[in-house]
């Protein structure tokens, strides 16, 4: 899904920019004046995504076609029961020559004779059934294939919808609370802008200390807005994800904190569980595309082979001169006949051989990409372990720097509160956490884009 992608690095590169100049806006309207705003949990937003997203449906609407596909050549070889009609008005009857020696004439001689009549009716039923061809059994077999196929397609799509909308929901929380501390913060600083406004009235402070919170004040309102903005578009691409309807509002109900930890509790396990490659689902396709080519290069070997079918047809016709078929007095002249029809192929100037060798290519093909595709799930799991290690190291490392910031922004405020410490001072701590509270935001989200990451390269 590359547009959803290079939209939620859009989102992430706002998310965690300088300054927090970030993600989107709660407006508290409800998306519905009757019923209010969804509210939803993670696993409720999994579950509604399940079920309404257009990835989701699109692959049971291609379900439902296997099952008719595989019905449409089951019954190809049951038997077929086509009847027909035939009406015929002559405006002039044949004339046929016929010697007129039949009749008594001269030798040589010829006499003009009408057969048939000007009004003619024939119904007829023909029952056909296909007795033996070998494409058709390989057809068969191949469209059970397909079926199968596009069933594990289905589960695919689920682990990509559950991919994506993991990503979507944590982002939207992650959007949500660094937009209520950073809302928290500006509060602060506008009581400590307006406690240092009257302590300069007083005269105990220097000018410079008021305009430089002032500045800073203001560019925080900045990042405010911008992040309610931001916030406001990251919902509206999880609602576009699940498949909500995009003017209704959305609240979700689930504690980051609490998900991020049963994500942390998750990892410990994903970490030392054992992977067995021919259980995932790519595997899975692709051991399934091979049995498709399998099957196509089967098809082509079965046109060697001959074909037999039976029919039978009982007709009945009605001679008239008159339009009057619905007169029973009037006679029917009934008949029948069994055929059986078989084919052999003989030549083909090499037709059926050149098939039969690309079919027998891409199947080498196949096979190679199967063999391709287990090495690279034993890579990506590799890959996506040591991935979630550092990033959980990562995430533990920034904590710490987070839980220092905010101790150091405490006491720098309880200092300048006492005119131990400047306005610069007190702002570049602010700023200090700010940077640093974006550093733990990211190695939060760097964390759970590692874990996504390894869950799907176990084909969870």
């Amino acid at each position: 899904m590359p547009l959803v992608k290079i939209s939620l690095m859009a989102i992430l590169l706002l998310l965690f920019a300088p300054r927090f100049s970030i993600v989107c806006a709660y407006d508290g309207q409800a998306g519905s004046p009757d019923s209010g705003p969804l509210r939803i949990s993670f696993q409720e937003a999994l579950e509604y995504a399940y079920e309404h997203s257009t990835e989701m449906q699109t692959a049971r609407i291609d379900v439902d076609i296997s099952n008719r596909n595989l019905w449409e050549i089951t019954a190809s070889g049951l038997p077929q029961i086509d009847g027909s009609t035939n009406y015929q008005f002559n405006f002039r009857i044949p004339t046929q020559l016929v010697p007129a020696e039949f009749f008594g004439g001269e030798p040589g001689e010829f006499v003009e004779v009408q057969f048939g009549t000007e009004q003619n009716l024939t119904a007829q039923a023909t029952v056909s059934q296909l007795i033996f061809d070998g494409s058709y059994i390989v057809g068969l077999r191949a469209a059970r294939i397909y079926r199968e196929l596009t069933r594990q397609i289905l589960e695919r799509s689920e682990l990509d919808v559950k991919n994506s909308v993991s990503e979507t929901y944590f982002i939207v929380l992650l959007t949500r609370d660094n937009l209520s501390l950073v809302r928290e913060n500006l509060q602060n600083m506008k009581v400590t802008l307006n406690e240092t406004e009257e302590i300069m009235k007083a005269g105990f402070t220097d000018p410079i200390n008021v305009d430089q919170l002032r500045l800073s004040v203001a560019n925080m309102e900045n990042s405010v807005r911008n992040m309610e903005r931001q916030y406001e578009i990251s919902k509206n691409l999880l609602k576009f994800q699940i498949g909500y309807d995009m003017e209704s509002e959305i609240e979700l109900t689930d504690s980051l904190d609490e998900l991020f930890n049963l994500m942390l509790m998750e990892a410990q396990t994903d970490l030392t569980d054992d992977f067995d490659y021919e259980n995932h689902i790519e595997y899975r396709i692709m051991v399934s595309q091979q049995t498709m080519d399998y099957m196509a290069l089967r098809r082509q070997q079965s046109f060697y082979l001959p074909s037999l079918t039976a029919s039978f047809t009982y007709q009945q016709m009605a001679m008239r001169n008159e339009f009057n078929f619905s007169d029973r007095a009037e006679p029917w002249f009934p008949s029948s006949f069994l055929g059986v029809t078989l084919n052999i192929p003989i030549f083909s100037s090499g037709l059926r051989s050149a098939r039969v060798q690309e079919a027998r290519l891409e199947l080498q093909k196949s096979r190679l990409a199967t063999e391709q595709v287990s090495e690279s799930l034993k890579l990506q799991i590799t890959e996506a372990r040591s991935r979630v290690r550092n990033a959980r190291e990562q995430y533990e490392s920034e904590r710490d720097n987070l839980v220092l910031a905010e101790k150091i922004l405490r006491q720098t405020t309880i200092m300048h509160g006492e005119g131990m410490a400047t306005s610069l001072e007190l702002t570049q701590a602010s700023n200090q956490l700010l940077t640093t509270r974006t550093n733990y935001y990211n190695a939060m989200f760097e964390f759970i884009n590692a874990k996504n990451d390894l869950d799907k390269a176990r084909g969870l």
